[in-house]
């Protein structure tokens, strides 16, 4: 086995342990390392703080006796699971169900099924079959992780595919599902200069690759990849999204949901 192969097997056996960690092993392993990158990386492995997912991954806006239920399926990776911020009133999920329960006058319902550090492949993993077939809108955010973990092209195309037939298969054909962008990644402010630089590369060209995989299915719904102003836009770990950043993409992705020409 290469030496690549034999840190890629210690990284998945670790686990998820410390992002930083990850970030400069793997930078180290990968074929276009660079010295810079890594010597960075170790630098911002120092400081980076680990932060918790969102507590509330099940909660309910509105009440239910208002009317219908609508059911809000959040799916995927650290941002999914709103590390940085406190409970997912403040995150993806509940910026989604208030705007929701808003549009529809009723009780919005949230299920968020995530893991930090989860890359394509092992979202599909934390699927819950009967929660996806009741779901009237799912959000999958997924592609940070397989960029930094230095997945190859091909095989993220593979399981971006897989994931995203799994969830269209699984849910009723009324539902919304919108595919999140790859974040930029070399927005991050615990990403310094050349690391930010090659895997903010690397993002933007999985994030194509998401572009045709969803292509392929009318009824995945995407926006735009985007820088949002603001200074307030990640949490204490300057990697992840603060609540800021999470309220503007919820209101995104509200806004993809009420456009009558699928993206």
């Amino acid at each position: 086995m290469s030496g690549q192969g034999r840190e890629h097997r210690r990284l998945r056996e670790h686990g998820r342990g410390d992002l930083m960690q990850r970030i400069v092993a793997l930078t180290g392993a990968a074929t276009w390392r660079t010295p810079v990158a890594l010597v960075q990386g170790l630098r911002a492995r120092k400081t980076v703080l680990r932060l918790p997912q969102a507590v509330g991954d099940h909660d309910v806006i509105g009440d239910d006796r208002d009317g219908p239920v609508t059911r809000l399926v959040v799916l995927g990776d650290s941002l999914a699971g709103g590390v940085g911020v406190d409970h997912h009133r403040d995150t993806l999920a509940g910026g989604v169900a208030r705007r929701l329960a808003a549009r529809v006058d009723g009780p919005v319902e949230w299920h968020v099924y995530a893991r930090t550090g989860f890359t394509a492949r092992e979202v599909v993993t934390l699927i819950d079959p009967q929660a996806l077939s009741a779901a009237d809108v799912i959000v999958v955010s997924v592609g940070a992780n397989d960029t930094k973990n230095m997945v190859r092209s091909q095989q993220w195309r593979a399981d971006l595919t897989t994931l995203m037939d799994t969830v269209v298969d699984g849910a009723a054909e009324s539902a919304q599902i919108v595919l999140l962008p790859v974040p930029i990644l070399n927005m991050c402010p615990a990403l310094p200069g050349t690391l930010a630089t090659t895997l903010g590369r690397r993002a933007a060209r999985f994030d194509a690759v998401a572009d045709e995989v969803a292509a392929r299915n009318t009824r995945i719904r995407r926006f735009d990849r985007f820088v949002p102003p603001g200074d307030d836009l990640f949490a204490a770990d300057g990697f992840h999204p603060s609540e800021s950043f999470h309220d503007i993409y919820a209101g995104l992705i509200d806004s993809v949901l009420t456009d009558p020409i699928p993206r």
